[in-house]
């Protein structure tokens, strides 16, 4: 367990360094096999977020419309945890090949996958300042439907143009793909 916390706190300084358009993000991942599958434990210290997120959601929606019934279920929780953590590797795998980039997938999933763990603390800490009483319903949804979304595209963005090595014009598209089809998914499950 250590060492998957070891990774996290790595991969996580990988993604702020990649962020700050800084040369050196590499060198704080493992990008061996091993390294690869344990980009994907990002998942274990999702879940706990995850879970907190929703409940942060509800309580979100409820206070705004009143009368809100959930009806997210556990068999819905089970199909996000899906599409996030297997839709994205499939379309790099498919992304890097179209480009002619498919030596860096590696790293771009890798990449990706701790990203994905900080977008998720940024939303739980959005959650957090909500459920403390420190942050307004209106303030918090407008937080999560602006500002956290544009950085969402940003980080993608520039995940894939420093994982990829391309021309950021071209970076840019690639790391937008996925979240353009993963917002297409989220609608067509609806």
């Amino acid at each position: 367990m250590i060492r998957l916390i070891y990774e996290a706190y790595s991969g996580l300084k990988a993604v702020l360094h990649a962020m700050a358009f800084r040369d050196d993000w590499e060198r704080h991942l493992n990008l061996s096999a091993g390294g690869f599958v344990r980009s994907f434990s990002a998942a274990l210290f999702v879940l706990p977020v995850f879970w907190f997120i929703l409940q942060g959601t509800t309580r979100l929606f409820t206070e705004l419309s009143p009368g809100f019934q959930n009806s997210y279920t556990g068999g819905d929780f089970l199909i996000d945890l899906v599409r996030i953590w297997l839709v994205f590797p499939i379309l790099a795998a498919l992304l890097t090949r179209i480009a002619g980039v498919k030596h860096r997938f590696v790293q771009w999933v890798i990449l990706h996958n701790w990203a994905v763990l900080f977008l998720f603390l940024l939303q739980g800490l959005i959650f957090l300042f909500y459920l403390a009483g420190l942050s307004s319903a209106p303030v918090s949804y407008s937080l999560l439907t602006s500002v956290y979304l544009i950085f969402r595209f940003f980080l993608h963005a520039r995940i894939a143009v420093a994982a990829l090595g391309l021309p950021a014009g071209l970076g840019i598209v690639m790391g937008l793909i996925p979240v353009i089809v993963d917002f297409a998914l989220i609608e067509l499950m609806r």
